[in-house]
C-alpha cells in the first residue's frame, strides 16, 4: 500500500513513524523490521486513527487475493508480528486496540509529513485540528463540543454545592524505607519525538466573596480547567500537587495579575512556560445567583499577559463558564477546541452527586498541604456519599498510604481499579499504576509507567514514578537509565532538582552512598536557587543519610538542622518527624543510643500527632533497636511487639520481618533459641514473599547466630555465607563486613585463629574509618582473642583496650561486657597473681550484672572465662567444677557451642594437671 499522489510519505505517531513510500516503520529514526502484511495493517489503521476499522475491511483491503489463506489465522499472526514491533500489548494496549469480533482501533495521535513541508499537521490527531492550519474532520465528528457542556448537571442548582471535574490524582510512592516524600503525577500529553509541548501552571483561584464556605472551589475551579486544557494533549499541565508546593515555597501577592519579577520566580521553581492566576465571586441573591470568574494567562518567560478572560452566569452555568474560558485559552495557546469524544472523556471525571463533589476537593486540598488525616475524613465521607466514583476511591489510597495504612490503601486502590472502566484511558492507566503500586505489583506499575514516559517524554512525572518503582523492584541500575533518559528531556524540565534525586535514590538503592552524596549535594543547590525550599529540604535529608552512612558523623547534624527548618516554615510536620528521626539514625550509628533515644521519642509524638502509623510503628522498632542497645531486653521486646501489632494491623508487610528480626535478637539474647529461631525463620520467609533482600539477609544473618550458638558451626557457617552474598549483590557494604565478622568469629571457633585474626584486622580498619562505633568494638574484640589464642599477649592487650574504647563510647551493652570480660583474659594472662585476683573480681562482678540483665549467653561467656582463670590460678579443683557446672547448664539451655569450650577447657586443665604429676 504505497502513497498516492496529495498523501502524506510519513505519518508519525509517539517515537514511531511509519514511511508510506518506503514500506518502512522507523523508531527515533532507526528502521524496525516489519514483514509487509503487518505493516499494511498498521498504514491502514493510521490513516483512520480512533476510527473502528473491521476485520471484513482488512479482509477485503488486504486479503481478497488470497483466496485459499486462512483469513482469521493470517489476520491474527499478523497482528501479533505488529504488535511485537510497536511494543504493544493486547491486553493494555497503547497504540492498537482489539474490539473483540469486529476488528481495530487506532488509540494515539498520528501527524503527518510530506516531503515539500517542515511542519507536521495533526490531520488525523483527535482534536480536529491545531494552531489553525487546516485540519479534517471524519464524518460524524464534531469540531468542538461548544453545544454539549451541560450534560449530566443534575445537582448545579444548590448555591454552595457546586463541583468540578478533577485531573487525576494518582501518585507514585517511592516508598517506603528511608523517609521518602510522595512524587505527584497527572497525565499530560504527547510529545513524541519532535520537540516538548508548552507547559502550563494553574495557580488556583482566590474567593473574592470571602465565604469560606465556598472556598472549596479554588480547588475545584483550578482542577476543572487543567482537564479542559489538557484535553487531547496538546498542553503539558504542571501538577497540581507542584503547585501546591510552590505556593508554599514562594511568598506570592494574591493578584490575578503577577508581576514579571513573580513569574521569573514561578518559572524557576516550576520550569513552567505560562501561569494562569484568576479569582470567582459568587454575586449574592441580588445578582439572580450570578457568578463571575475572571482568569489571565501569562506568559512566564516574557511576563507579558497573552489573554484576559471574564466569564460570568449563573450558577447552573458554571461549568459552561469555566469551559469557555478554558477553550479560549486553549486558543491562545494554539492547542485547539475538543471534540466530542474528548469531552465525553472529560465529564467522566465529574462526581455525579453534589455533596461527593464538595468532599472531593476538600479533601484533595487537605492532601496538597500535608494534612492527611484531614482529607481521609472528608474523602470517607466523599465515598460514602458516591461510592461508584473511581477517582475519590484512588484520592482516599492516596490518604491512607501517607497514613502508613497499607492494607486499607490498597482496598481502596482497588475499588478504584474496579470503578475506572468508565474513565478516559489515560486515567484508567494511571488509576491501575497507583493500584499496582499498594499492591506491591512493582512488575505492572512499571509497565505501565514505561509506557507513558515512552508516549510522553517531556512528561518529568511519568519518568520519576518510573524511576521510583524500578527502585521499589530492586532494579537500581534500570532507574539509573531512567534518570539518564530524563537529562535528555529539553530544559528547563532537565534541571528540575528531582531528576537529582531519582539520581541519588537509585545510587542508594545499589549502595554506592558517595554517588548518593553528590548528586543530593547537587539537587539542593538546585532547590535553592529555584526557591524549592521543600525540595531542597528533601535533598538535605537525603544528603544526611548518605553521609552518616559514610561515617561523616560531624557533617550530619547542619544538614539535618537545614532541613527541618524549612519543614517547620512550611507547616510539614511529617518532614520535621523525618529529619529528626534521620538525625537519631545518626546518633545511633555513632554510638549516642541516649541521644537517639531522645530523638526518636520526639519524632513518635510527631507522628502520632500526624496520624502516621507505619511511622509509629517505624519509631517503636527504632525505640527497641535503642534499648536492646542499652540492655534494657525487656524494653527493647515491648516496643518491638508493639511494632509488630501495628505493621499487622495496618497490612504493611515490610515491616513485619523488621519487627520480626528484631524479636530474634532480643530471645537470643534471653537464651531463648527456639523462640528466636522462629522469629528469623519466619522473617526470612517473608521477606521471600514481599522480595525484601536486605532484611532477608539480617533474618538469615541471625540464623547463622542461633546455629553457632547450638554448636551447629557447619549451619552458621553456610546460612551466614548466604547473607553475606546477598548483602554484596544489594550493596550493602557495612551489613557484608558485619557478615565476614562473625564468619571469622566461626572461625575462632574452629580454632583457625590466624585465618580469624585477619578477617577480624581487616574488619576493624574498614569500621574505624566509617567511625561505626559498635561495630569497631565487636572487630576489635573478636582480634584480641584471635590474637590471645596465638599467644600473642602484647598485641592482644593493646587491641583490647581498643576495643573497650569503642565499646565504651558506643554504650552497646552487649559489647561492653564482653569487652571488659576479654580483657579480665587478656590480663590474667599476664601470669601475675594481683592481675588474675583483678580479673576474677571483675568477672564475677560481670556475671552478675549479665545474669541480672537476661544477657544468658553473656553470663555463660564470663562464666567460662571465669573457670580457665580460676584453674590457671592454682585452683584447678574449682576451676574444674566450675567448668563442669557450665557445661551442664549450658547443655540444657542450648548453648551446646559454650558447652563444649567448657568441656574441652576441662579437659585441657584435667591433662595439665596429669602431665603435672
Amino acid at each position: 500500500m504505497q502513497a498516492t499522489e496529495g498523501s502524506p510519505e510519513t505519518l508519525r505517531f509517539g517515537v514511531f513513524e511509519a514511511d508510506l513510500r518506503a514500506a518502512e516503520l522507523r523508531k527515533h529514526g532507526v528502521r524496525i523490521k516489519l514483514q509487509e502484511q503487518p505493516f499494511q495493517i498498521l498504514a491502514l489503521l493510521l490513516k483512520r486513527p480512533s476510527e473502528l476499522v473491521t476485520r471484513e475491511e482488512l479482509r477485503q483491503e488486504l486479503w481478497a487475493a488470497h483466496t485459499f489463506v486462512d483469513f482469521d489465522r493470517g489476520l491474527n499472526k499478523a497482528m501479533t508480528k505488529l504488535r511485537s514491533a510497536l511494543g504493544d500489548s493486547a491486553e493494555s494496549p497503547r497504540y492498537i486496540e482489539t474490539l473483540h469480533r469486529r476488528g481495530y482501533r487506532f488509540l494515539a495521535p498520528v501527524t503527518e509529513h510530506h516531503e515539500d513541508s517542515h511542519q507536521f499537521s495533526p490531520a488525523y490527531a483527535e482534536d480536529g485540528g491545531t494552531n489553525g492550519r487546516e485540519t479534517r474532520h471524519h464524518e460524524g465528528r464534531a469540531p468542538s463540543r461548544t453545544q454539549d457542556k451541560n450534560r449530566h448537571r443534575g445537582w448545579l442548582g444548590h448555591h454552595k454545592n457546586l463541583a468540578v471535574a478533577a485531573a487525576v490524582l494518582v501518585i507514585s510512592v517511592s516508598g517506603l524505607l528511608y523517609l521518602r516524600i510522595y512524587h505527584p503525577v497527572v497525565f499530560g500529553g504527547s510529545a513524541g519525538e519532535f520537540g516538548p509541548r508548552r507547559s502550563v501552571a494553574v495557580l488556583g483561584f482566590r474567593n473574592l466573596s470571602g465565604n469560606a464556605q465556598d472556598a472549596w472551589l479554588s480547588t475545584a475551579l483550578s482542577d476543572w480547567l487543567m482537564t479542559e486544557l489538557s484535553a487531547g494533549d496538546q498542553l503539558r499541565m504542571i501538577p497540581a500537587e507542584s503547585v501546591a508546593r510552590m505556593k508554599i515555597e514562594l511568598p506570592l501577592p494574591d493578584v490575578d495579575t503577577l508581576s514579571r519579577a513573580s513569574l521569573v520566580r514561578i518559572r524557576k521553581n516550576l520550569g513552567t512556560d505560562y501561569v494562569v492566576a484568576g479569582s470567582y465571586a459568587m454575586l449574592g441573591s441580588d445578582s439572580g445567583g450570578q457568578l463571575r470568574l475572571d482568569l489571565r494567562l501569562q506568559d512566564a518567560r516574557t511576563g507579558e499577559t497573552v489573554v484576559a478572560v471574564s466569564e460570568s452566569g449563573t450558577e447552573s452555568r458554571l461549568f459552561s463558564l469555566v469551559a469557555d474560558a478554558g477553550e479560549e485559552l486553549r486558543s491562545k495557546l494554539g492547542a485547539g477546541a475538543i471534540t466530542t469524544q474528548q469531552a465525553a472523556e472529560v465529564a467522566t471525571a465529574l462526581p455525579s452527586k453534589s455533596e461527593a463533589a464538595h468532599l472531593y476537593w476538600e479533601g484533595l486540598a487537605q492532601l496538597r498541604v500535608f494534612n492527611a488525616l484531614a482529607a481521609r475524613d472528608l474523602l470517607s465521607r466523599a465515598v460514602a456519599a458516591e461510592p461508584a466514583y473511581a477517582l475519590s476511591h484512588s484520592a482516599l489510597a492516596t490518604a491512607w498510604v501517607q497514613l502508613g495504612y497499607d492494607a486499607n490503601a490498597n482496598a481502596e486502590a482497588k475499588k478504584a481499579f474496579d470503578l475506572s472502566g468508565n474513565l478516559s484511558r489515560a486515567e484508567r492507566l494511571l488509576v491501575e499504576a497507583r493500584y499496582r503500586e499498594t499492591s506491591r505489583d512493582w512488575e505492572k506499575a512499571i509497565d505501565i509507567y514505561r509506557a507513558l514516559f515512552e508516549f510522553f517524554p517531556d512528561n518529568l512525572d511519568y519518568g520519576l514514578a518510573l524511576s521510583a518503582d524500578q527502585v521499589n523492584a530492586g532494579k537500581g541500575k534500570e532507574a539509573l537509565a531512567t534518570v539518564a533518559a530524563l537529562r535528555n528531556v529539553p530544559a528547563p524540565v532537565s534541571d528540575d532538582p528531582r531528576i537529582d534525586i531519582a539520581n541519588a535514590r537509585a545510587a542508594e538503592s545499589l549502595g554506592d552512598f558517595k554517588t548518593v552524596q553528590a548528586f543530593a549535594a547537587r539537587a539542593a543547590e538546585k532547590a535553592k536557587a529555584s526557591g524549592a525550599s521543600l525540595l531542597l529540604a528533601r535533598a538535605r535529608l537525603d544528603q544526611a543519610w548518605a553521609t552518616e552512612n559514610l561515617g561523616q558523623f560531624d557533617a550530619v547534624d547542619p544538614l539535618i538542622q537545614e532541613a527541618k527548618q524549612l519543614y517547620e516554615a512550611a507547616h510539614d510536620r511529617k518532614g520535621v518527624a523525618d529529619a529528626v528521626t534521620t538525625g537519631a539514625i545518626a546518633l545511633w550509628m555513632k554510638g549516642d543510643y541516649l541521644g537517639a533515644k531522645k530523638g526518636y521519642e520526639e519524632s513518635l509524638a510527631l507522628y502520632r500527632e500526624f496520624g502516621g502509623q507505619l511511622n509509629v510503628a517505624n519509631e517503636s522498632d527504632n525505640i527497641a533497636d535503642v534499648l536492646l542497645g542499652l540492655g534494657d531486653l525487656n524494653g527493647a521486646r515491648k516496643n518491638y511487639e508493639t511494632a509488630l501489632s501495628i505493621y499487622r494491623e495496618i497490612g504493611h508487610p515490610d515491616g513485619v520481618p523488621l519487627a520480626k528480626n528484631g524479636l530474634g535478637d532480643v530471645f537470643l539474647t534471653l537464651g531463648m533459641h527456639e523462640d528466636a529461631k522462629k522469629m528469623y525463620e519466619e522473617s526470612f520467609e517473608a521477606c521471600q514473599q514481599i522480595g525484601d533482600r536486605s532484611k532477608a539477609g539480617v533474618a538469615l544473618s541471625g540464623l547463622g547466630r542461633v546455629y553457632r550458638m547450638e554448636g551447629d558451626l557447619e549451619a552458621a557457617r553456610k546460612t551466614e555465607m548466604r547473607a553475606k552474598e546477598i548483602f554484596d549483590e544489594i550493596g550493602d557494604k557495612s551489613q557484608s563486613m558485619e557478615s565476614r565478622l562473625l564468619l571469622a568469629e566461626i572461625l575462632l571457633d574452629e580454632g583457625k585463629n590466624t585465618a580469624a585474626g585477619s578477617s577480624a584486622r581487616d574488619a576493624a580498619n574498614v569500621f574505624e574509618q566509617t567511625r561505626a562505633k559498635k561495630d569497631e568494638a565487636a572487630a576489635y574484640l573478636l582480634l584480641s582473642r584471635a590474637l590471645l589464642a596465638q599467644g600473642n599477649l602484647t598485641e592482644a592487650r593493646a587491641t583490647i583496650d581498643k576495643a573497650v574504647t569503642a565499646a565504651e563510647q558506643s554504650h552497646y551493652r552487649e559489647l561492653e561486657m564482653l569487652s571488659s570480660m576479654a580483657a579480665a583474659r587478656v590480663r590474667a594472662a599476664s601470669g601475675n597473681a594481683a592481675d588474675k585476683a583483678n580479673a576474677t573480681q571483675r568477672l564475677n562482678s560481670l556475671i552478675a550484672e549479665a545474669t541480672s540483665a537476661g544477657f544468658v549467653s553473656e553470663a555463660m561467656e564470663g562464666r567460662l572465662a571465669l573457670g580457665e582463670i580460676e584453674a590457671a590460678s592454682g585452683n584447678k579443683a574449682a576451676g574444674i567444677a566450675d567448668l563442669q557446672t557450665l557445661e551442664k547448664d549450658a547443655t540444657t539451655a542450648g548453648y551446646r557451642l559454650i558447652a563444649q569450650k567448657a568441656a574441652a577447657a576441662r579437659h585441657t586443665i584435667g591433662q595439665t594437671a596429669l602431665q603435672g604429676s
